[in-house]
């Protein structure tokens, strides 16, 4: 009976890492992944239960084996996430590394418990460092779940390969340079090295989580960069705009004079001829977006430009002023819908358009792009799959349904023969 509880509280241990590792990736795994990871956890555990059990009934498990068991079990495990949510394989190596050392500043501390308490034989001292593991973790939960959501999350949904390029590494390096400062098989009984592994931990931790944190102050600067160039190319085009509107109404009594001329020589074609190349200068002229909000009035401006010379017809039917939404978020969400509407529109020989609306609903608000596209459309579990990211979900629509959730709303992507909407719905 014994062993069978030793085996038990020592599988019963990994929980913590797998919550951990799932934590971070939980809003970009579809239930297929939920299901497929949720098998191979629990096979896992059953077949890690089953080698305990088979050596503690040979004699007990040893202090080297159930340490490097404990620890070593993360690597299966973290191959196992890589494999199945896919596209992510230096964010899954990082947060194997946190967790790791996480989980390694947890079990010395139960360690040294157990060392103080003092216990019988090693089976005994085993199941008292994990009951102190497991109530450790319980009690830190929380924290330890925002600080991995902090560090990991808000990056999974950004092009930032130059970020995890650098930092995957560190957690795995500080957690190997702590784990082998002392010998495997021995218990840590000294106040010394508990405050030694943890002055690694938390040093790994705080470091890892304020170059999270710095990368993404950077990110937004440059993205209110590219806000701020985006506003300035838009009153460029407002004043270049207001100059035509002046020179249109200077040249006004010239092209009535015109007008008459052709009418008192009864020269009809003449006239038509004359009209129809005033109606096409006109028509050249493209229309300036105006919804009340300047940030998002540049980001519009800019999808124009890009359409128009694409050949692709867009209408803007718009109001975005007095939003709460912030504007980082607000054209976030509008440059990633645009840049999809304008790739998908290339591909197609069809007729080429983009329409943006905006309604309001109490405190929601309502936003639609509709384009058309060739009606090509790669679907996984609801996923809509990029064809540029390897039949993975493209990065936008990731970060378009981060966004959404993050200001209280939903979206929606859904597609009719050549036609494609998304659906945004948000607090205003």
């Amino acid at each position: 009976m014994e062993a069978v509880f030793v085996s038990f509280l020592s599988i019963l241990a990994h929980v913590p890492t797998l919550i951990l590792r799932y934590i971070p990736f939980k809003e970009n795994i579809d239930r297929k992944q939920k299901k497929l990871l949720l098998i191979i956890y629990s096979v896992a555990l059953f077949l890690d239960f089953i080698l305990c059990m088979a050596l503690e009934t040979r004699g007990g498990m040893s202090v080297s084996f159930y340490k490097m068991n404990l620890l070593v079990f993360c690597l299966p495990m973290a191959i196992a996430n890589i494999l199945v949510v896919k596209g992510f394989t230096r964010e899954h190596l990082f947060t194997s590394g946190l967790v790791a050392i996480t989980v390694l500043m947890l079990l010395t501390l139960s360690v040294f418990l157990t060392d103080k308490i003092g216990y019988d034989t090693i089976s005994h001292g085993i199941i008292i460092t994990n009951l102190f593991f497991l109530a450790l973790f319980s009690a830190l939960y929380v924290p330890i779940k925002k600080l991995m959501k902090r560090t990991v999350t808000p990056f999974l949904n950004i092009d930032g390969n130059d970020y995890w390029k650098t930092i995957w590494f560190i957690p795995i390096a500080m957690f190997l340079a702590s784990l082998f400062s002392l010998p495997v098989g021995d218990y840590v009984s000294t106040v010394i090295q508990v405050i030694n592994k943890f002055l690694i931990g938390t040093a790994t931790l705080f470091m890892c989580q304020n170059i999270a944190k710095d990368y993404q102050r950077m990110k937004e600067r440059d993205r209110l960069g590219q806000l701020l160039k985006l506003q300035k190319q838009y009153y460029n085009a407002l004043t270049e705009k207001v100059n035509d509107e002046r020179e249109a109404r200077h040249n006004y009594k010239h092209h009535i004079a015109a007008i008459h001329g052709f009418l008192d020589s009864d020269n009809i074609d003449g006239l038509s001829a004359y009209c129809e190349s005033l109606e096409q200068s006109r028509s050249k002229s493209m229309v300036i977006p105006y919804t009340g909000n300047a940030a998002a009035d540049g980001v519009l401006y800019y999808y124009c430009t890009l359409a128009e010379k694409e050949n692709i017809q867009i209408e803007v039917t718009c109001s975005l002023n007095a939003l709460t939404l912030s504007d980082l978020d607000l054209c976030s969400l509008l440059g990633n819908a645009l840049d999809n509407a304008v790739t998908a529109c290339k591909d197609y020989d069809g007729k080429r358009f983009i329409r943006i609306a905006t309604e309001t609903d109490g405190e929601m608000l309502i936003l639609t792009v509709d384009n058309s596209f060739d009606g090509v459309l790669h679907m996984d579990n609801q996923k809509i799959l990029s064809k540029k990211r390897n039949h993975e979900e493209g990065i936008g629509i990731a970060s378009m349904r981060q966004i959404c959730k993050k200001n209280g709303g939903t979206c929606s992507f859904k597609a009719d023969g050549n036609n494609f909407e998304a659906s945004f719905l948000l607090h205003k």
